[in-house]
């Protein structure tokens, strides 16, 4: 069976406007040729939604108010979900510069994953989480939308020996795809495709174990 083709970094509408003239399995085409557009308010909607139920999990509250948050990765998903934590130490990083901003704390994106924090949000590309890079988090819980973040499996164990608690990323990315395809294939409205965006947060609550 044909797999559908959204957006992922680099890219957006245009691009799947394009893949559109080659198969009609491309999703997120700009909305004045019908789609749903740019899916990075639903991925970083969906990261959110996991980050409560996480950190409910891991500091027994989702109030993020006071704590450090490192995101790595501050492109139009990344940007969101540090607009989306209130009250929170925020410190971002990209490899573009002239993203950099007053509004929040900056390093260089070699430094975001040894910064003594709380909370990492792994948001640009994937394969950063080695046995190398685990060994010099200083976080409790990484919870973010980048692909593929371990460079193996075994990165999982080393991560629960440390006792950091890790949201896989299939996981707190799934928001985009989730709206995508209940606009787009189930013709779903767009305030029923968030609520199953937002259903990520009962999921991420039944991975770890999240009591009520």
């Amino acid at each position: 069976m044909p797999t559908g083709r959204g957006p992922t970094w680099g890219t957006g509408p245009d691009d799947m406007a394009v893949f559109r003239e080659l198969t009609p399995y491309a999703y997120c085409l700009p909305e004045a040729q019908g789609g749903t557009g740019s899916s990075s308010g639903p991925t970083a909607r969906g990261v959110l939604a996991a980050l409560r139920a996480a950190s409910r999990h891991t500091f027994g509250t989702d109030d993020l108010a006071g704590r450090k948050v490192v995101i790595s990765g501050f492109g139009s998903v990344g940007e969101l979900i540090a607009r989306g934590i209130e009250g929170a130490d925020i410190t971002v990083s990209d490899v573009d510069e002239s993203r950099r901003t007053d509004e929040y704390g900056w390093v260089r994106p070699d430094e975001a994953y040894e910064v003594e924090a709380d909370v990492l949000v792994p948001a640009a590309v994937g394969g950063v989480l080695s046995p190398e890079t685990v060994r010099r988090l200083g976080v409790e819980l990484v919870v973010g939308p980048a692909n593929n973040q371990l460079t193996d499996d075994g990165v999982a164990d080393l991560l629960a020996e440390r006792g950091i608690v890790w949201v896989p990323d299939h996981v707190a990315s799934a928001g985009g795809v989730i709206y995508t395809l209940a606009r787009e294939d189930d013709g779903a409205d767009h305030e029923t495709a968030l609520k199953r965006v937002d259903g990520i947060e009962k999921t991420v609550e039944r991975l770890l174990g999240v009591k009520a």
